[in-house]
């Protein structure tokens, strides 16, 4: 990257990082105050975006001081996050003029809806290198990134968690929070792919039992008529790598915080993929290209990653070695 990206993403990534901090006191503000009348007296409720209601006691000053704090707080929180928009408009002028909006406009807002909705997810595949560049400060030729899809990683054993972060909708609706033309690509029952009217597709899978006869731990608690994430055995090997995130801008200039894995285990998890007998041909070259672009980012440019064995237990010693002993001696 130039120098004048460089300030810039810097500068507008600064900025970003103060909006996610604000937005740590969104639970606090959410939802409203008021007086409800009960057997002649009034009494405080505080009611909750998802229906909830919660007496804080009868009327009097402490009560009365609550409603006016609580009010007063609310009232600040939203001036600010709308002072937060007006900068990032700013921002995303000086973002597309030095040609750092890069990430796919639909792949953004399907992540903004599941962070929206406090989902855990990994973005892995083709759109982390977006991740990896950004964090290494380089930009990775086109022909790298070129993909009309996205696979989104969820670990099974969150099942529960992400579920209850769906109600009362669906991963399919969820979807089409973000674009309501998404739809599943076939009839099948356990489909996990949906597509926009654009053609853009969104894949969700999860980790493998290990046991081709064995369905996904989601089969079990998604509805039938959901997408349901397909099981990969290898997968398990994103699920357990020390998580990566990086903050990226999309199309438009705007900013978005992803979460992927590190960047070794991208490596090792591509090298091995396009050693595959069964890959078709032209996929098998990409992931070899990807995975040895990667490697030379982390060999020159992403120094920075933390020392761990979390890799080393992760993988098969097998496939590190001939990882290693292919790619020029680069050490994972």
């Amino acid at each position: 990257m130039e120098s004048e990206q460089v300030r810039v993403a810097v500068n507008a990534r600064q900025l970003f990082g103060q909006l996610e901090q604000h937005r740590l006191q969104a639970d606090s503000v959410a939802g409203s105050m008021h007086w409800k009348t009960i057997s002649g007296r009034e009494y405080l409720y505080r009611a909750y975006s998802y229906g909830k209601n919660r007496s804080l006691g009868a009327r009097c000053d402490e009560t009365e001081r609550i409603k006016a704090q609580f009010e007063r707080r609310q009232s600040d929180y939203k001036a600010q996050e709308a002072a937060y928009r007006d900068q990032f408009k700013r921002h995303a002028a000086y973002i597309k003029a030095n040609h750092l909006n890069r990430f796919p406009l639909a792949g953004a807002r399907v992540l903004r809806a599941l962070h929206q909705q406090k989902i855990p997810y990994r973005l892995i595949g083709t759109n982390a290198l977006y991740a990896f560049e950004a964090r290494a400060g380089v930009m990775i030729q086109s022909e790298h990134l070129a993909t009309e899809d996205m696979d989104v990683l969820m670990d099974a054993r969150q099942g529960i968690r992400i579920l209850s972060g769906l109600e009362p909708g669906s991963l399919l609706s969820l979807l089409q929070k973000s674009d309501k033309s998404f739809h599943k690509v076939s009839s099948s029952p356990f489909e996990f792919a949906a597509a926009n009217a654009k053609g853009y597709r969104v894949d969700f899978i999860t980790q493998g039992s290990g046991s081709p006869m064995q369905r996904s731990a989601f089969d079990e608690l998604l509805d039938k008529a959901d997408l349901h994430p397909v099981a990969i055995d290898t997968l398990k090997w994103h699920v357990s790598a020390p998580h990566y995130d990086a903050v990226v801008f999309d199309e438009q200039g705007m900013p978005l915080r992803v979460a992927t894995v590190d960047p070794r285990a991208f490596v090792l998890h591509k090298w091995f993929v396009s050693r595959q007998p069964d890959r078709e041909p032209m996929k098998r070259i990409r992931d070899e290209n990807q995975a040895r672009l990667v490697a030379t980012m982390i060999r020159t440019e992403l120094t920075d990653l933390p020392l761990t064995r979390a890799i080393s237990r992760i993988f098969p010693r097998t496939l590190q070695v001939q990882a290693v002993d292919e790619m020029d001696d680069f050490s994972l």
